[in-house]
């Protein structure tokens, strides 16, 4: 309880009444934007729970497109428009993302308050996850820092519930969280893989394919990223 006092203490100092920028980090299940099905991402549900909360919001990032330039998202709620914002790059591995989010930065670009990071998808196949996964999300979180000292930093464990791969990427970044959190500059983990359904054929399933989520899928993505960042939230 006297962590969360002091996390809401610093929140309340560092989110003035301006919206709470945020920037959502990843590979194909951030960007989304396939034309043939509504893959919406867990950015569209996130932001209706936001609105619904009374969170003043505002995401934010160099890229506004799904994968395919045509695809369309709905509302938020009537009158409330979707707002596109993000670093998502369709296939991409960590390395990748980091890099482009990194040399997409302008001086112009404003600072996040909380980033939601979800990678390492595509890096399961890999010998050396170290270096492939939390080597370069260290070096974007000291980027990160740079922008803003105070900047709340989401780690997502992979959406899969069966997958040795998605395992070993989850250990890597519970040791990145514990090696890199601070009272200053908070780091969680946040288990999207509890309770997730990859299964296409399973009567609840959260994915188109086994690994882009759902409608179904998105919503509870949505759900588990305002959880965790519900202590730094400012209704």
């Amino acid at each position: 309880m006297k962590t969360i006092l002091l996390l809401l203490a610093m929140t309340l100092s560092r989110l003035p009444a301006e919206p709470l920028r945020i920037l959502c980090v990843g590979d194909s299940i951030t960007q989304g934007g396939k034309r043939d099905r509504d893959e919406f991402t867990y950015r569209l549900p996130l932001q209706r729970i936001l609105h619904e909360a009374g969170i003043q919001s505002d995401f934010i990032g160099s890229q506004t497109r799904g994968l395919h330039p045509d695809a369309q998202w709905p509302e938020v709620t009537p009158g409330v428009p979707f707002d596109p914002d993000h670093e998502g790059y369709y296939g991409h591995k960590t390395r990748q993302v980091v890099d482009k989010v990194m040399a997409a930065w302008t001086d112009a670009a404003p600072a996040p308050d909380i980033v939601l990071i979800h990678l390492g998808t595509n890096d399961q196949q890999s010998d050396d996850y170290a270096n492939t996964v939390k080597h370069p999300l260290r070096e974007f979180m000291t980027f990160l820092r740079e922008k803003n000292p105070q900047v709340v930093i989401l780690l997502g464990h992979l959406n899969f519930s069966d997958s040795p791969g998605a395992f070993r990427v989850m250990a890597e970044l519970s040791e990145l969280k514990a090696e890199t959190n601070t009272p200053q500059s908070p780091v969680l983990t946040v288990p999207h893989f509890q309770g997730w359904h990859e299964n296409p054929g399973h009567p609840e399933t959260d994915t188109f394919d086994w690994a882009h989520p759902n409608p179904r899928g998105q919503k509870k993505m949505a759900r588990a990223w305002f959880l965790a960042m519900k202590p730094f939230l400012i209704p």
